[in-house]
């Protein structure tokens, strides 16, 4: 009687596999990790209050964007909501960093900057539904060193860096393989007097 109730009890474990299996599936799915990894085109536009003239094109610089996320929930048409870390790395230039300066209310003993001065910025936050992202971290804007003064008083006789507060607003289109991507950041506070918006757009891979 014992093994013809081990029997039937393995053969009802047998033909239920395929059922478990898919549980465990869906169980890994909503587990996903997500990476993906692009560029993108981004306008300094500066200070929040500043009045939009005309497009001016030396206010166009270039970054490389990645994203790794953690899926912690699915609707029912399977778009993933993420709990995701958010990378930027670029180039402003020289242009750009002068305006930054401005922006800032930095003095400073250079004439010319270089034309190539990259930046970094770290953040973590939501990918909600695989097209709204909010996060927030840090930011970190590399120059050539110098001597900058300060509105607040503050002399740096060997300055290499401004350090920011990044936050980011953003859109995910995917289409197929590739994601069209656009995002508004906001740098501000640490060495940021004012806050400064820089939107941008390109493209992701989704690996």
């Amino acid at each position: 009687m014992k093994k013809r109730i081990l029997s039937i009890g393995v053969i009802m474990l047998i033909a239920n596999y395929p059922l478990f299996a898919q549980d465990n599936k869906t169980e890994n799915q909503k587990s996903t990790i997500a990476v993906s990894l692009g560029a993108a085109a981004n306008y300094y536009y500066g200070q929040g209050d500043r009045n939009f003239g005309e497009f001016e094109n030396e206010r166009v610089n270039w970054q490389i964007n990645g994203l790794l996320g953690l899926t912690i929930l699915r609707d029912k048409n399977g778009r993933r909501t993420m709990l995701a870390g958010f990378g930027a790395y670029g180039f402003n230039n020289e242009s750009t960093i002068k305006k930054i300066f401005s922006d800032q209310q930095y003095v400073t003993t250079r004439i010319n900057q270089a034309k190539l001065n990259n930046f970094y910025q770290l953040e973590g936050g939501l990918l909600i539904g695989e097209v709204l992202r909010l996060s927030t971290g840090v930011g970190q804007q590399h120059f050539e060193g110098q001597a900058i003064a300060g509105a607040n008083g503050d002399i740096r006789l060997d300055a290499k860096s401004l350090k920011y507060n990044s936050t980011t607003v953003g859109f995910n289109f995917n289409l197929s393989a590739v994601a069209l991507i656009i995002n508004v950041n906001f740098a501000h506070g640490i060495d940021y007097e004012k806050t400064i918006v820089t939107p941008s757009a390109g493209l992701m891979l989704r690996l």
